[in-house]
């Protein structure tokens, strides 16, 4: 399942308030609505820090949508160019979760 974090900048980190992913869903699910491609992909020190002692703050409070993709959503999908890691969605968050409305929610949806 690919993890999508709504974070926000606190000094040099990104933090996800809440501390958990805002939507998890397979690869293909979030792909397309989220504008994801292989040319967005994040260097691992842009990786969100879970941050539950902050609460979780609405997507409007949020400033960036990063998409966590792990070698299981990518294994047999070769095609698609993705390589595990992390890729930045041109979307803000409140856009990126009026998209996913449907996929399903994780433990930090909002």
């Amino acid at each position: 399942m690919a993890r999508v974090w709504f974070v926000r900048r606190r000094g040099a980190q990104w933090v996800a308030p809440g501390g958990a992913p805002a939507f998890e869903a397979p690869l293909a699910e979030v792909m397309f609505p989220l504008d994801l491609g292989t040319h967005r992909s994040l260097d691992a020190d842009e990786a969100p820090r879970p941050a539950p002692e902050l609460g979780q703050e609405p997507p409007e409070a949020l400033t960036r949508v990063v998409v966590e993709i792990g070698a299981e959503d990518v294994r047999d999908r070769e095609f698609s160019g993705f390589q595990p890691g992390l890729y930045d969605s041109p979307l803000s968050p409140r856009a990126a979760a009026a998209r996913l409305g449907g996929a399903r929610a994780g433990a930090g949806a909002r």
